[in-house]
Order: C-alpha cells, then sequence, then structure tokens
C-alpha cells in the first residue's frame, strides 16, 4: 500500500473515531455526574474498586487480545486469508479457555479479597456481592467478544467501531435516566444494567463479523505450531499487561485498604477525566496502529518508523492541547461538571494527565515493539520495571505519605520504564536511537514548554469563570497547534501536511 493510501485512511479512520469520540465522550461525562450523584461517593467508591477485582485476572485476557490483534493484522497485511481463518479459530479456541480459568479465578480468589481484604461498608456488603458477580460476568463476556472485536479493527472498520460505542453509550445514558426513580437498590441495579449492556455489544460484535467476513466462521483445526506461536507471544506479553494492572487496579486496592472507598471515589472521577482527555490521541493511535503492522508485514521499515515517529508526536500534541486547560482550569471544571467532588480529585487528575501524556508517546513504539512479535525482552524489563510500582508505593503509604505519593511514583516509574524500552526496541529495528528520542521526546518537551507561557499567562490575567476557560482552550489550541507544525514536527512531516492541506483547498476552490 502507498504512502499516500495508508495516510488517506488513517485520516478516514480518525475522523470516524472523533465523532464517536465526541458523542461518546459527552454522553460518558453527563452519566458520570448523574451516578455519582444517585450512588454517593462511598457507594461510587465501592463500584470503582470492586470492579477492580475481576480486572485484576483480565491483564490475563489482555495478553491474548493483544496477539490476536497483532497477528490477525499481520495476517491480513501478508494477505493470506487461509491463514487469517486460521488464526482466528485459534483465537476463539484460546479465549475459551481463558474464560473459564477467570471465571475460576474470580469467584475463588476474588470473592475471598473481595470479603476479607477490601475495606467495604457492612450494610453495603450484599450489593458489592452482587455488583461483583455481575462484574465477573461482563468480563467472561469481554474475554469471548475479543476475536471478534479485533477482527473488525484488523479490517480497519473504524465506522462500525465508532457505532457501536455511540449505541453503548447512548444505552448507558437511557439507564441513567432510570437509576433514579427505580424502586431497587441503585448499586445492584447500576451494575445489572451494565451487565446487560455488555452483552448486547458482544452479540452486536458477533453478528457483524458472521455477516461480513468469511474468516470469522470457526473452523476447527490442529495447527500446533500456530497455538504454540500465539501463546508464547501471550505470555511475554502478559508481564506487559500485568504491570498495567498494577499500576492500575493493583494502586486503587492499595488505596482502598489504606484510606477507604471515598479515596477510591476521587481516584473514579479522575480516571473518568482522563478517559475523556486520553481520546483525543487515542483515536489518533488506534487509526495508524494497523497500519504500523501492515508496513511491518510488507517489508516497509523505514516508511514504519516515519509513520511511528509522526503518530507518538501527534499522538502528544492532540492529547496535550485540551490537557493543559484542563489542568490550569481543573477547579473550575469539576464544579461546573459535578457540583460537589471529593477531596484529592484534582490533584489525581493532573498527575493521572501527566502519566497518560507519556503513554501517549509510547503507543506507537509499543505497536512497533508488537509489529516485530519480538516482545519478550521489552516485557520483561520494562514490565518488571513498571510492576515495582505497586511495592514501591506500598512501603511509602506504610511510611504515612499521602495518597498523592502514589500517583507521583507512577509518573517516575512510567517515565524510567519508556527509556529503557527504547533502549530494547533498538535491538529488533534498524533506525537511529538519538533520533527517535529527539524527535519523538526532544520535540514534545520543547512544544510543551514553549505553549505553557502564553496559555499560563491568560490563566493568571482572567478571573475564574466560563470565560476563562474559553480563552484558556482557545489559546492552547492556537498555540499547541502553531508551536508544533514549526517545532514538532521533521521536515518531512511538515512538508506531508502542507501538501494536504494545499489538496484540501484546490478541492474546496474547485467545488
Amino acid at each position: 500500500m502507498s504512502s499516500t493510501g495508508s495516510n488517506k485512511r488513517i485520516a478516514k479512520n480518525t475522523l470516524l473515531l472523533y465523532v464517536r469520540m465526541g458523542i461518546t465522550m459527552l454522553i460518558s461525562l453527563y452519566t458520570s455526574r448523574i451516578v455519582l450523584q444517585v450512588l454517593g461517593v462511598n457507594d461510587y467508591g465501592i463500584y470503582s474498586v470492586v470492579g477492580g477485582i475481576t480486572a485484576m485476572f483480565t491483564f490475563i485476557n489482555g495478553s491474548l487480545s493483544g496477539a490476536t490483534s497483532r497477528f490477525l493484522t499481520y495476517e491480513l497485511g501478508t494477505g493470506n486469508m487461509n491463514q487469517l481463518n486460521k488464526t482466528f479459530s485459534a483465537a476463539i479456541v484460546n479465549h475459551f479457555i481463558l474464560a473459564l480459568i477467570i471465571l475460576l479465578l474470580c469467584e475463588t480468589i476474588g470473592l475471598w479479597f473481595l470479603a476479607y481484604k477490601l475495606v467495604i461498608p457492612a450494610e453495603r456488603m450484599f450489593a458489592a456481592h452482587w455488583l461483583y458477580q455481575f462484574s465477573v460476568f461482563s468480563t467472561i463476556l469481554g474475554i469471548m467478544q475479543v476475536p471478534f472485536g479485533a477482527l473488525i479493527m484488523a479490517h480497519e472498520k473504524m465506522g462500525v467501531y465508532a457505532y457501536l460505542s455511540i449505541v453503548e453509550v447512548t444505552l448507558k445514558l437511557l439507564l441513567v435516566f432510570t437509576l433514579p426513580i427505580i424502586p431497587m437498590d441503585k448499586l445492584i441495579f447500576w451494575s445489572l444494567g451494565g451487565t446487560c449492556i455488555s452483552f448486547l455489544y458482544t452479540i452486536f460484535n458477533y453478528i457483524y463479523c458472521l455477516r461480513h467476513f468469511e474468516e470469522s466462521h470457526y473452523r476447527f483445526h490442529k495447527d500446533i505450531i500456530l497455538y504454540k506461536q500465539m501463546f508464547s507471544y501471550s505470555f511475554w506479553d502478559f508481564l506487559g499487561n500485568m504491570s498495567t494492572l498494577a499500576q492500575g487496579q493493583g494502586l486503587n486496592m492499595l488505596l482502598n485498604i489504606f484510606f477507604g472507598p471515598a479515596v477510591n471515589a476521587a481516584r473514579g472521577i479522575a480516571m473518568t477525566v482522563q478517559g475523556a482527555v486520553v481520546q483525543f490521541s487515542s483515536n489518533f493511535v488506534i487509526a495508524s496502529k494497523p497500519q504500523i503492522i501492515k508496513l511491518y508485514a510488507e517489508g516497509n521499515i523505514k516508511e514504519m518508523m516515519s509513520l511511528v515517529y509522526a503518530s507518538s508526536c501527534l499522538a502528544f500534541y492532540l492529547l496535550y492541547i485540551f490537557a493543559l486547560p484542563l489542568c490550569l482550569e481543573l477547579d473550575y471544571v469539576l464544579t461546573l461538571w459535578l457540583g460537589e467532588y471529593p477531596e484529592n480529585t484534582v490533584q489525581f487528575t493532573i498527575w493521572i494527565l501527566l502519566n497518560s501524556l507519556l503513554w501517549s508517546l509510547k503507543s506507537s513504539r509499543i505497536t512497533a515493539m508488537h509489529a516485530t512479535g519480538k516482545i519478550k525482552l521489552s516485557n520483561l524489563t520494562v514490565g518488571v520495571m513498571l510492576c515495582m510500582t505497586f511495592p514501591i508505593s506500598y512501603v511509602f503509604l506504610t511510611w504515612g505519605y499521602p495518597p498523592l505519593s502514589v500517583f507521583i511514583i507512577t509518573v517516575i516509574m512510567t517515565f524510567s520504564a519508556e527509556m529503557v524500552a527504547c533502549l530494547v526496541l533498538r535491538k529488533y529495528l534498524d533506525f537511529s536511537l538519538v533520533n527517535y528520542l529527539a524527535n519523538v521526546y526532544g520535540r514534545s518537551f520543547l512544544v510543551a514548554v514553549l505553549s505553557l507561557l502564553p496559555v499560563y499567562a491568560v490563566h493568571e490575567s482572567m478571573s475564574s469563570g466560563f470565560i476563562r476557560l474559553v480563552a484558556v482552550t482557545a489559546t492552547s489550541i492556537i498555540s499547541i497547534s502553531s508551536i508544533a507544525f514549526y517545532c514538532g514536527f521533521t521536515i518531512t512531516i511538515r512538508n506531508q501536511i502542507k501538501d494536504v492541506i494545499k489538496n484540501k483547498l484546490i478541492k474546496f476552490k474547485g467545488k
């Protein structure tokens, strides 16, 4: 596939994902506000942490889903449709086995942890157990739909992905409207409704794939080598997912044990904000991921690395454009959104967004590493480093440090691990490490510092309110966009952007 064709497809898919993002973000933010008001701080915190128990086991699912996505996309890149079907069929078997294993773990270790380790008020333990069982069922559904979702993404059917996501959040919006008036326990009803929506989402994925992709029809085969390749890949990817677990739900449970559900509620709100803002960059990363893998499958390493450079920087800029004004205006935004919010929410959100900025720089690098299929050394070293976040945080909390220390440690460990990951990537791909660090991290840091000055100046020169929020956001968009264009990209990428703009203007004038 030509560079122009790849770029056009990425642009089209990114646009579809941004349409999805705009709708889902507005609905999700409104839904979170109502859920917090109806459930209250303690029940909202319980919802956040109890659902996290099942997430402790889904890191295994993350390993296999990463393998599924990589292998399916790779086979599409080679054009071997028979092998594509064998890969999909192997993924179905793998995920069925995985679902049984996780169900066993959740109903033994998970139940024990819920009953004896989490800090939950005695009067809410009954509701917490119902919430937990619904969460387990949703987890099993999520595992079984992974091969179908991965196939949709491998075919780059972003429109389908967007429509399904919009339907999902719309159903949640309808659910939240009934939450205040339903004559039963609100926490139980909310978790039951969420499980029903997950079931419908799984069915939609299943039906679409069966109707549109011939390779989605399961066919039994005994390709032991393929099973071995996928499981070997998944085992080493397991470490990477376990590190994400340690930095996510593991730390969430530490906060519960040391500080109770109110702090979990603050983190839950911070994660909701992060989830909304991160979509500004993750949409582009999602759209570019299949192209990176396919370019590697075609043997076009130079063009692949060029795409990795550009997508890493652009993902950072897209996130920073909105993360910067949000951090400066966070107190006003949270008050406007929620009215009252738990203590520590502002500090948690700022540090979580900072960690997300670091993740935005590494997303395309991770895709490039996955494309090679050689993830053993990367996940062994980086995964272990990130997992150390959990014991280090535990030590600091036992020393009496506040909950914010957990998030600061997370940022430090994320940055340190990524520097090691860059060294590992150089071992398997022929590129200049100095150029990579300069063009990705150096340029991103330069843009971040230079654009901060005018945005902060506007923030300090006005009184808090809606007008200042609009002014700070507008200044952020203008300053980061202009500075990123001149300082944040290589000359080659800058010329490509100019060509795209010229072509669009010519087409517009011709109409």
